[in-house]
């Protein structure tokens, strides 16, 4: 399947689940994230977008920076702050606070829709990401969190995509290094 037709099915799985199944989901994936990080890593984390069901990470104890746009052309920013306000997309953005290098970071947990058996991602489409990582350092684990398990391939990869070195489901880690 291509991109635009897995983000069609991926969203309205995700407004299907019950509230018993996304906790359900959460809870387990946070549970193998907690074995995973070192109190002593810089982490760039994410805020949970409650209107898509994403997964909030709030419980998870480290450093952490949250992402915030900073152009309209797809930069984004990761800033350490304990005070938040909605983009113009509904997203929570760190309002003020330190803005960390991509540099900084040992761990970019990233939101998806989707991922495929070799580790390539579907996200909301936008491409922050995309661009974000290409500045990280080369050992930066990129882990994926993704309420479903993997489809069989993305059809439509391209040459800027950053494929995940780790991706957290509800039953199972995949690891792609």
């Amino acid at each position: 399947m291509k991109k635009v037709e897995i983000r069609k099915v991926v969203m309205a799985r995700r407004t299907q689940l019950s509230e018993d199944d996304f906790s359900f989901r959460q809870e387990a994936i946070i549970e193998t994230l907690k074995n995973l990080l070192i109190p002593t890593q810089t982490i760039a984390s994410f805020k949970a977008i409650p209107h898509r069901n994403e997964i909030s990470l709030e419980t998870l104890e480290g450093t952490f920076a949250y992402p915030r746009v900073v152009s309209e052309n797809g930069t984004m920013e990761m800033a350490q702050s304990t005070e938040f306000a909605n983009s113009e997309w509904g997203i929570p953005e760190p309002v003020g606070g330190s803005v960390l290098k991509p540099t900084d970071f040992d761990i970019v947990l990233i939101p998806l829709l989707a991922f495929d058996l070799n580790g390539n991602r579907v996200g909301y489409g936008k491409g922050f990401y995309d661009r974000y990582l290409l500045n990280c350092r080369p050992d930066c684990l990129k882990i994926g969190i993704s309420l479903f398990d993997p489809v069989e391939s993305i059809e439509d990869v391209k040459s800027h995509d950053i494929p995940l070195d780790i991706v957290i489901c509800p039953a199972k880690m995949y690891d792609f290094r």
